[in-house]
């Protein structure tokens, strides 16, 4: 008879952990991708000082569409990576250390995506329309929907998003879209 410690593995615990992980992302961005249609205004093209070296910009594209394909497109792509480190993890060749950096990559990968919830979240609850965040090693990108963004709004964005992540100045874009 075997142990039941052989049957469910780490591998298999890690994989199952990583599927229920999407499937309440996926959940969350379906929940919250509800479109709400709103005029949209010209592009902005005053600057009025901005807080630190965030730079914030307008965008004439249709808000409510917008937001909801840039979910499905951020969702796309974070089911491809935990596809490909859940193949790259199964793949029964890979050394312990490697196995290691997969998982590593794994966490990180969830660490990220509950950062950008969270962040989302938080501009939200601040009064923000709707909000998007995307994090990587390159820089922090947040899109704001919002009648009119000024300097006090760009320092609340910028302090909500250094509140959960480490970001230099000049890696930080807003971009308002009314």
């Amino acid at each position: 008879m075997k142990r039941l410690n052989l049957i469910i593995g780490k591998k298999q615990i890690v994989i199952a952990s990583l599927t229920v992980l999407l499937g309440a992302a996926v959940a969350v961005n379906f929940i919250w991708s509800g479109a709400k249609g709103r005029e949209l205004a010209e592009p902005s093209t005053e600057v009025s000082g901005t807080y630190g070296e965030a730079a914030y910009v307008s965008d004439n594209t249709d808000s409510s569409a917008y937001f909801a394909q840039a979910r499905l497109d951020k969702q796309a792509s974070r089911d491809e990576a935990a596809e490909v480190l859940a193949s790259m993890y199964q793949g029964g060749d890979l050394t312990a250390d490697e196995l290691g950096m997969v998982a590593d990559d794994a966490l990180n990968l969830s660490g990220i995506i509950e950062s950008e919830n969270k962040i989302e979240t938080l501009l939200k609850a601040q009064g923000f329309d709707d909000a998007l965040c995307y994090l990587s090693d390159s820089g922090a990108n947040i899109i704001v929907k919002t009648e009119g963004l000024d300097a006090a709004g760009a320092a609340k964005i910028k302090s909500t998003l250094l509140s959960e992540v480490e970001v230099s100045s000049d890696k930080i874009t807003i971009v308002e879209v009314k």
